[in-house]
């Protein structure tokens, strides 16, 4: 049995829900009705006109932004005029509470029908649907049915008195097809509506006429329907109408009078329309409005001091999913009451100061993918009640005091998938309040300057997912590290580095830098010595850092391509950094290369080398002019000396170019290994040509014998070398017979990639030939299947087959 108290509390529930028929719509309060836990469709024509409503970022896109409290709360009347008459209707009340509530059985036709929660009928079925269900609730008891959600099919327009002589609290109708409301539809229902939901509709306009009849509705939906205008007095005599739902129409134009007659209303949805910023004109006049949603429409421009009219009581405001670009100084002015603001995948890339002057009473903004830099203190200033800041998926450079230090409340701080490489020293750690702070998906360079943030982050309260959220990017020993979990000893700042000779054997293979030039215009030459070269070696990466006082930071790492076992000398290895890659002069930074060496322990081990910091000045790149700064380490052969000549038999073995699809061509030029370094006017000639005439050229000393130039167009060309001053056209080919001069062809890559687009295409055709060769083939072969199955028969069956046919086309013939 029933405990005594749970009986008592059913039995009061019924009973306020019976009296509904003894309640007139001008002494009605709306509120959600908990007991019948609607579905988040109808829930929204019952949430409390009396409890706050929740911001609508915080719940799914069609829940109502409400919350279902914990007691039944279904409208009521306010006063009775005697106590004689109270008593009376408390005794019709028990009689009535004391009969158990069933769901109404309705198996007629096509209808289905089912109750998931009590006193809330869902029916599905065709265009007979309506028809069956008004009979049998006219037939039923009152009171048993409090909200009626009806989808059915083939329906395009709602006839009149549909629901005759039914009481009902709420009414959904969906069809999919619904294009016309008959004025008369709502006019023969027992007890006036409160909560109406049109939802996923045809409907082109409001059907205001139908709607007029409804002076005591609460909430309607019309979310989902095709709706474009909204005329002036769309919404004549729902002066009672709290919360509209026009969310996903096609609105794009208000009528400065659409609204006027909706002076109670407190929530607007028009998220998903075609609104721009000149039509939010028609929201003044709504004074008590509390949320305005305006997401996913097309407001473009910046969020100015006039963007929404005055409205003292708006509390909840959100403007995602538009092309807003700035916040400005003293944005909405007019929302002096605004708790909650979403300005979500914008594209707003600037915070002007005191951009929130108005809005001090914010306690949550949403700035999230958006494109902002930076944020200064100033932007934030007068935010002292906020409580969460979310700016994730921005670019952020750095976490400095200026994110916190104006917000005084701050509890949650979201900065995940930005740029943050650094946190600012000073950051107050010791006074902050957040119990809530993501930092993942940032590059955070983790040396000394975050050992207080990192002492702050392990002993905060903070739950272990924040704590986790932040990974180290750089420097490399510390790549994908959990900051928390980084010893402090690890993290360092201006560390000695090695000298450019250094060797760094981390594998068999040592990387030494022998050679450095810098051209502004053909971009950085580096020549490395790998020792020993008797090891097999392949390239796999050139890394560079740029040197910014103390500390250095990687700023370019690209693959690099190269295999010992095919090159002529493995002992040298040149690496050429393009102008593309935008390197600064006057800049100072540290080049690496990082070779992959077979090793006998291991399938792959590294080898690396690294340059010290060197700045780059043209004036002072030439290998002539930067001895002084580039120091050879002993290792290196005794071949190279300060003076350069060669004996009579010195010979060039080879040219080798290579052409970009950027339009860079490299030389490197190969001499013969009886090279005598006397005397110092060895000097090699390179001339390009194009036809007769030299592009370009160029003198090298023999000790480095490479160049790179910039800006070839597509064509062919000729590049020529020479140990000879000989720039005559044929000069090169009297002297190629000595050995002293070698030229060799190249085709830029654009004309290389318009050969291979033209033999693709004749490829195609050719492919393409074949396959109607063959399907013709097929068509004829399949109009004489007989005769190609004959083939494969006997000659004599095939004989008799042959004369049974004729006999019968004979016979067939004669009758």
């Amino acid at each position: 049995m029933m405990p005594e108290f749970g009986r008592m509390l059913l039995a009061l529930t019924l009973m306020i829900i019976a009296s509904i028929s003894n309640v007139t719509s001008e002494n009605v309060t709306t509120i959600s009705s908990a007991t019948t836990q609607l579905s988040p469709l109808t829930t929204e024509f019952y949430s409390s006109s009396s409890s706050s409503i929740s911001p609508s970022s915080e719940l799914p896109p069609n829940d109502l932004q409400t919350e279902a409290t914990a007691t039944s709360t279904i409208p009521t009347q306010t006063n009775y005029s005697s106590t004689s008459s109270s008593k009376m209707l408390n005794k019709k009340l028990i009689k009535i509470a004391e009969t158990p509530w069933e769901c109404p059985n309705i198996t007629k036709g096509t209808v289905e029908c089912s109750c998931d929660f009590p006193h809330t009928l869902r029916c599905t079925g065709d265009r007979t649907a309506l028809q069956a269900i008004s009979q049998h609730l006219k037939s039923s008891r009152e009171g048993i049915i409090s909200l009626l959600d009806v989808t059915v099919t083939g329906i395009s327009t709602l006839p009149a008195r549909f629901l005759e002589n039914v009481a009902l609290h709420g009414l959904v109708v969906s069809t999919g097809e619904l294009r016309r409301v008959n004025e008369n539809a709502f006019v023969a229902l027992a007890r006036p509506l409160q909560a109406l939901g049109l939802p996923n509709n045809l409907l082109e306009s409001i059907p205001t006429a139908a709607l007029a009849h409804l002076n005591g509705l609460d909430r309607l939906d019309l979310s989902r329907n095709k709706l474009k205008t909204l005329e002036a007095h769309s919404f004549r005599g729902l002066s009672s109408l709290t919360y509209l739902d026009l969310c996903d129409n096609l609105l794009s134009q208000l009528s400065p009078q659409a609204f006027g007659s909706l002076k109670q209303l407190r929530s607007l949805k028009m998220r998903g329309n075609r609104l721009s910023v000149s039509a939010l004109s028609a929201l003044r006049g709504l004074k008590n409005l509390e949320e305005l949603d305006l997401s996913s429409n097309l407001l473009i421009g910046p969020l100015g001091p006039n963007l929404l009219p005055l409205m003292p009581r708006m509390r909840f405001l959100t403007v995602s999913e538009n092309e807003l670009i700035n916040v400005q100084q003293g944005a909405l002015m007019g929302l002096r009451n605004l708790t909650v603001l979403i300005l979500s995948h914008n594209q707003i890339d600037v915070l002007e100061d005191h951009s929130f002057k108005h809005l001090s009473t914010l306690t949550r903004l949403d700035l999230a993918s958006n494109r902002i830099v930076a944020v200064s203190s100033s932007s934030l200033a007068h935010l002292e009640k906020l409580m969460t800041l979310d700016l994730t998926h921005n670019f952020l450079r750095s976490f400095t005091a200026d994110l916190v230090v104006p917000l005084t409340s701050l509890q949650d701080l979201r900065l995940d998938d930005n740029d943050i490489t650094m946190v600012s020293n000073d950051v107050p750690t010791s006074k902050l309040k957040l119990k809530r702070l993501s930092l993942a998906d940032n590059p955070l360079n983790c040396d000394c300057t975050l050992l207080d943030f990192a002492n702050w982050l392990s002993n905060s309260s903070l739950d272990d997912e924040d704590k986790l959220s932040a990974i180290c990017a750089t420097p490399p020993a510390l790549e994908n590290g959990i900051l928390t979990q980084v010893s402090p000893g690890s993290l360092l700042c201006g560390e000695p580095t090695p000298p450019m000779m250094t060797k760094v054997p981390l594998a068999g293979a040592q990387l030494t830098l022998k050679e450095f030039h810098y051209d502004k215009i053909a971009g950085i030459n580096l020549l490395w010595n790998v020792a020993p070269c008797t090891e097999s070696y392949t390239c796999d990466t050139l890394i560079v850092y740029e040197a910014i006082g103390d500390t250095e930071v990687e700023t370019e790492s690209s693959p690099l391509h190269c295999d010992s076992r095919l090159m002529r000398d493995p002992c040298s290895l040149p690496v050429a950094i393009p102008a593309s890659m935008n390197l600064q002069a006057g800049h100072s930074y540290r080049y690496c290369v990082v070779l992959l060496v077979p090793s006998d322990f291991d399938d792959i081990s590294l080898g690396l080398g690294c340059s010290d910091v060197i700045m780059l000045d043209e004036n002072q790149s030439r290998w002539d002019e930067v001895t002084d700064k580039i120091h050879f380490h002993d290792s290196i052969p005794s071949t190279i000396a300060n003076t350069i000549n060669f004996n009579n038999q010195d010979r060039i073995t080879g040219v080798h170019v290579n052409v970009s699809n950027q339009g860079f061509l490299q030389v490197d030029i190969s001499l013969s290994s009886n090279v005598e370094l006397k005397s110092s006017g060895c000097e090699l000639s390179v001339v390009v040509f194009a036809g007769e005439s030299a592009l370009h050229r160029k003198k090298l000393n023999c000790t480095l014998a490479f160049d790179t130039m910039s800006g070839l167009v597509p064509g062919r060309y000729k590049v020529c070398a020479s140990l000879d001053d000989i720039v005559d056209h044929n000069g090169f080919e009297i002297n190629s017979d000595r050995g002293r001069s070698r030229c060799v062809e190249v085709q830029a890559f654009r004309q290389n990639f318009e050969i291979i687009i033209m033999a693709v295409a004749v490829a195609s055709c050719a492919l393409f030939v074949t396959i109607v060769f063959i399907v013709r083939s097929l068509v004829k072969k399949l109009r004489h299947p007989q005769i190609q199955t004959q083939c494969f028969l006997p000659a004599q069956e095939f004989e008799i087959t042959h004369k049974a046919h004729y006999i019968k086309l004979l016979a067939t013939t004669k009758v």
